[in-house]
Order: structure tokens, then sequence, then C-alpha cells
């Protein structure tokens, strides 16, 4: 990572050091958790983040490149208890759409109930959150292992459109989930549930030929 050994790594964390890459990301990531508590995310430093794991700040880049990607490993992080939480819709007999929108309404639910993901999708930090989550490959993949391949299999089945990719449909998704994660859908709208239910099904839905005949 960035030229610098594994071994050049464990060293920089002292007599302390983490086993493995993946505790050493889990230590970075808590230490950023607790400083986006303190401070926010916006405000946050690496070098708060170096301070909080006990570590310089060249030890915080050789595991994130960047602040945003930092951002974005911290977000994915948070998001794995949403998902969790919107696993059950999708062991359902009901259609494709129906276990879509379940799944994002008990989704979003979840996330203003987080308090890790309350961090990051506050007013303040919500823009920088998404920009840092779309620009990531971490994201990316998180996306396509989550959302994406549900939406492949449904556009197999027939169930959702067939002229875009689920990539796009993943995202589109995506962007109305961050939407009304900023600002919930108003009462005389249904709600969260309502504005969903309006806006999913008809933009992923299958088109019809003017005959009335679905197209895939």
């Amino acid at each position: 990572m960035d030229g610098v050994s594994a071994v050049g790594r464990a060293a920089s964390w002292g007599t302390d050091a983490p086993v493995g890459e993946a505790q050493a990301r889990e230590r970075l990531l808590a230490a950023a958790e607790a400083c986006y508590l303190e401070r926010g995310a916006s405000r946050t430093r690496m070098s708060d983040i170096a301070n909080r794991a006990g570590v310089h700040r060249r030890t915080v880049y050789d595991y994130f490149p960047t602040k945003d990607a930092l951002l974005a490993a911290s977000f994915v992080r948070a998001l794995t208890g949403v998902l969790d939480a919107t696993e059950p819709c999708w062991h359902t007999a009901e259609p494709f759409l129906e276990q879509l929108v379940n799944a994002m309404v008990v989704g979003l639910q979840a996330a203003r109930s987080s308090p890790a993901m309350a961090l990051l999708i506050g007013a303040d930090d919500l823009g920088r959150t998404f920009r840092a989550a779309e620009a990531s490959d971490v994201w990316s993949e998180n996306l396509a292992e989550a959302l994406g391949q549900r939406v492949e299999a449904a556009m197999a089945a027939g169930e959702v459109r067939g002229d875009l990719t689920a990539e796009t449909m993943a995202h589109w998704v995506t962007r109305i989930a961050f939407s009304l994660a900023a600002e919930p859908g108003r009462t005389e709208d249904g709600g969260d549930e309502g504005l969903i239910r309006a806006f999913i099904p008809a933009c992923l839905a299958p088109q019809r030929e003017p005959g009335g005949r679905r197209t895939r």
C-alpha cells in the first residue's frame, strides 16, 4: 500500500501492533468515529485521528490515502448495521419492487437510529459523506454486493426495466435514500414510505410498449 511494506506498517504502531491489516484499519476507523463524535466529520483532521489511535499521521495515510477515503470507509462500516436491519425484507414472497420499498423504509429508520450513521449523515456532513462515498471503490463494491446483484436478478426475472444497467438503478435508489436521509418525507406526502412508493416503482418497473406489453 503506497509502497509501504506490511512490516513497516506494523512497526509504525510500536509495541501495540495490530494483528493484520483488517485489525489495523478497524482501529483507525474506530478512532475516526470517536473524532467524528467530538468534532463532526467535516472538522476532523487526519492528525486528530492519528492522535486518537496513538500513531503518527503517516500511518493513517498508509491505510487511507485521503480524508475522503477514510470517510467513505467509515460510512461503509456504519452501513453494515443498516444493511443487517434490511436483510429480512429480502426474504419474503413479495415481488422485488415491494421488497425494495420495504428495505428502503427499514433502512432509513435504522440509519436515523444508528449513532455511528448519524455522525455521517447529519445536516453538516451529509453532502461530503455522499460525495466521498460516490468516489470510493469501497462504496462501489459494497453497493454492487448489497443491491446491484439483487437488481440484476430482478432484471433477469423481468421484474425491473431492462434498458438500464443494474449499477445505474442501484445508484438511483441510493440517491433517493440519501435525499430522504437529509430531508424526511412530509406527513402530507405519506412520509418516507409514501415518497418511496411514488418514485421507486415508477422509475424501475418494466416499461410498457404502446400495446401494453412489457419491454425488457
